[in-house]
């Protein structure tokens, strides 16, 4: 009886290279799951970022509404008045009291 060995290593390479079509329909399989998996994180961390800046536009437009409101509110006549007569003591001139200059 005559031993008869089969080497593993050259029979598989030799399949492979028999299927050559199946493995690279394979090899193309695995690479398109691989780019389908890291669009998809892509699209979560771009979709999570546009969200937080969404969220800190809201919040910079309510900042800015306030500081109109602020502004607004500063700068109103009778509160200008108030703080002119209360803080500075100043009074509005009496009409007796008042000098009048002119130009030459």
């Amino acid at each position: 009886m005559s031993e008869f060995r089969i080497h593993l290593g050259k029979e598989i390479v030799q399949d492979l290279w028999r299927h050559k079509l199946q493995l690279a329909l394979a090899i193309a399989v695995l690479v398109t799951c691989f780019a389908v998996i890291l669009v998809t994180n892509m699209t979560r961390v771009m979709t999570s970022t546009q969200n937080d800046l969404m969220a800190e536009e809201d919040r910079l437009n309510i900042e800015w509404r306030h500081l109109l409101l602020e502004q607004g509110t500063l700068a109103e006549h009778s509160r200008v008045a108030a703080l002119a007569m209360d803080k500075l003591q100043m009074a509005r001139p009496l009409v007796t009291t008042e000098k009048v200059i002119s130009q030459p």
